[in-house]
């Protein structure tokens, strides 16, 4: 901040029409205020300033902004379309204004396109499709040149409105989407912060981080104690508390209040009266024993009002603190229940960011559906892959060596084609020893016989 941020902040849109209309306003307040009749048309003007308040309506500027990107992505077609369009006017006045110029009325007066400017301002109200009526074609040229030109500059001078609509419809369509994809970053979060502690909490995990947000800390209980300031904000949370629970029980009439107790009644544990009130004993400090005052619920509000050596005793006589005590050493029941509640709340966060993910129009459904033929497309050329390099490629049964030197992978087509290869030897080999060993034994029986 400083003068510097201060200029910044004065040198925004925003700002300089408030200081307009400030200015503008007290103009009108010191000239205006003795009654007086502003003489000149510039000074009632300033009045009309008053109306920039309107702008506060959208003082972000999300309007402005919205148009500016829609204008910013189609400025190529509005460029294009414009352009066209124009040029189209231009030349459909002109040629309108030549087949027209000599034209004579009925009434003998010269026509309505007397210069080029007259037949600009018709070509403007035609191609806008507004239409006057003041200037019209009165020959049968300027009739048959002025329709022509008009369907075809009227079909380009509409096209803006036309891709302006597209564009605020597709902003709008992609702000949708983008609000539908933010609602799944909480859900994916959620979900990946229950699956990394269900994780954490299993058995066969050897972390014990996971545990520490359960046991209570050792070192907590050896703080100095709070001093009376924060002891008098504990007592007045606490008497909430009991008013809270007052209201809920039946109002008892003034007269039926309790009174102060004996002593056999001061020696009892807190109990509940006929009418259901709580009954609390507060230990007064200024005595040698306690002396302990029985007070209902109505009348605990005005202790809020005592002195700090009361509340200091009160405090540590009713510990209404609702919260639990966490324990210091966590059993196998305790993991056992932590990680069946860490498993409900994943699959409630599964199921929520399973809804999130649910397609937000038909475009999604479509994109979701190519994601996943692409996908399976991937897996299943993946899958070839794995098969050819297991398998191998019916041309590369054969092992060895490639063109450049390298030696082929061993596939399980190339091991069954070697087992071939060698059953074709071993048959060969064994019909060789057949054959040889029935030459033998034909040999045989012949050298005995000689």
């Amino acid at each position: 901040m400083g003068c510097c941020g201060r200029f910044r902040f004065i040198r925004k849109p925003i700002c300089i029409i408030d200081l307009i209309v400030v200015v503008a306003s007290i103009v009108v307040l010191t000239l205006g205020s003795n009654g007086q009749v502003f003489a000149t048309s510039a000074i009632r003007g300033i009045r009309f300033l008053q109306i920039l308040r309107m702008l506060h309506v959208d003082r972000q500027g999300g309007t402005w902004r919205l148009l500016g990107s829609v204008v910013f992505i189609h400025r190529q077609e509005l460029i294009t379309t414009l352009y066209i369009g124009f040029l189209g006017l231009i030349f459909s006045s002109y040629f309108v204004y030549l087949a027209e110029k000599d034209a004579v009325g009925p009434d003998g007066k010269a026509g309505d396109f007397t210069s080029y400017a007259d037949a600009l301002w018709w070509g403007v109200i035609t191609v806008t499709t507004i239409g006057y009526g003041d200037a019209v074609p009165q020959t049968w040229m300027g009739k048959i040149v002025a329709s022509c030109f008009s369907v075809f500059a009227i079909s380009f001078f509409a096209l803006p409105a036309g891709i302006l609509g597209s564009g605020f419809a597709l902003k709008v369509q992609q702000k949708q989407r983008q609000k539908h994809f933010n609602r799944q970053i909480p859900a994916a979060a959620m979900l990946i912060q229950c699956l990394w502690r269900c994780y954490a909490a299993d058995k066969s995990f050897k972390g014990n981080a996971t545990w520490n947000i359960y046991v209570k800390d050792m070192n907590n209980s050896k703080d100095p104690p709070a001093p009376p300031k924060s002891l008098m904000l504990q007592v007045a949370k606490k008497a909430s508390v009991l008013k809270r629970r007052k209201s809920k029980n039946k109002m008892e009439p003034p007269s039926s209040q309790a009174n102060t107790p004996g002593p056999t009644e001061c020696n009892n544990t807190p109990r509940r009266d006929s009418e259901g009130d709580v009954v609390f004993y507060i230990e007064e400090p200024k005595a040698g024993t306690p002396n302990r005052v029985r007070r209902d619920g109505t009348t605990f509000r005005g202790l809020v009002s005592q002195t700090s050596s009361v509340t200091e005793v009160a405090s540590d006589e009713m510990d209404l603190d609702m919260e639990p005590e966490r324990i210091t050493v966590l059993t196998e029941v305790h993991k056992n229940a932590i990680r069946a509640i860490r498993k409900i709340k994943y699959f409630v966060a599964r199921r929520k960011f399973q809804q999130a993910r649910k397609p937000y129009d038909v475009r999604d459904v479509i994109e979701q559906y190519s994601q996943g033929h692409l996908n399976m497309m991937v897996r299943i050329k993946e899958l070839q892959r794995r098969l050819d390099q297991t398998l191998g490629k019916p041309g590369s049964y054969l092992g060895g060596m490639d063109r450049q030197g390298n030696i082929k992978p061993m596939t399980i087509g190339a091991r069954l084609c070697r087992v071939e290869q060698q059953l074709s030897n071993m048959d060969r080999k064994m019909d060789q020893l057949i054959y040889i060993l029935n030459a033998q034994t034909h040999k045989h029986p012949l050298e005995e016989q000689v």
